[in-house]
C-alpha cells in the first residue's frame, strides 16, 4: 500500500482484499461512537467491500453484512454499534432526511454512507469522505482519498505503520 500524507487528506493506493481489510481495520481503530463516514464512487469501485472490512474490524459478524442498496440502512452489532447507508436509489436529500439519518447520526455508532456525493447536505461538517476511484491500468488496485481532520488522518496513516509525510 502507498500512503501519502497531506494536511488536508490522506492520499493511499490499495491493492487487492488484503489492503482493503488493513484499511478497513485502521478505519475501524480511528473510529469513534458518532463517526460519520461518507463513501463515494463508481459502480464497483469498492464502498461495499470497504464498509464490509471496517464493520468486520468493529466486531460485526461477517455473514451478517450485505450490501444495503435494496434495504437502504442496516444495522449491526459490533463492539460499536455500525449503520450502513446505501443513497443510490434515493432520489433526494430529503428522502435520506425522510429515513432519519440525522437520529442515526446521533445514535452512538459508526454510520458508513454509501453514495454520499448524492446526499451531501445531509452529511454532517465533521464526516470523514472517503473517495475510492478505480485504477484503469490495474483492476485489483484502488485510489482512495480520505478527508477529515489533520488528527484523524495523522492516526490513520499511525495505524497503517506508516510514518507521517511531511
Amino acid at each position: 500500500m502507498k500512503l501519502n500524507l497531506r494536511a488536508d487528506k490522506l492520499l493511499l493506493d490499495v491493492h487487492g482484499e488484503a489492503e482493503t481489510e488493513q484499511l478497513g481495520k485502521a478505519i475501524s481503530e480511528v473510529a469513534r461512537p458518532g463517526t460519520v463516514i461518507a463513501l463515494v464512487g463508481t459502480l464497483g469501485a469498492g464502498k461495499t467491500r470497504l464498509s464490509r472490512a471496517i464493520a468486520e474490524s468493529l466486531g460485526v459478524d461477517p455473514l451478517a453484512i450485505a450490501s444495503p442498496t435494496f434495504v437502504l440502512i442496516h444495522e449491526y452489532q459490533g463492539r460499536i454499534p455500525v449503520f450502513h447507508f446505501d443513497t443510490y436509489r434515493l432520489g433526494t436529500s430529503e428522502e435520506f432526511e425522510a429515513l432519519g439519518a440525522i437520529d442515526y447520526f446521533e445514535a452512538g455508532g459508526v454510520c458508513l454512507v454509501e453514495w454520499a456525493d448524492r446526499v451531501p447536505d445531509i452529511v454532517p461538517p465533521d464526516a470523514w469522505w472517503v473517495r475510492i476511484s478505480l485504477d484503469e491500468f490495474d483492476p485489483a488496485c484502488r485510489q482512495i482519498e480520505v478527508e477529515a481532520g489533520p488528527a484523524i488522518l495523522s492516526a490513520l496513516a499511525h495505524q497503517l505503520d506508516v510514518q507521517p509525510l511531511r
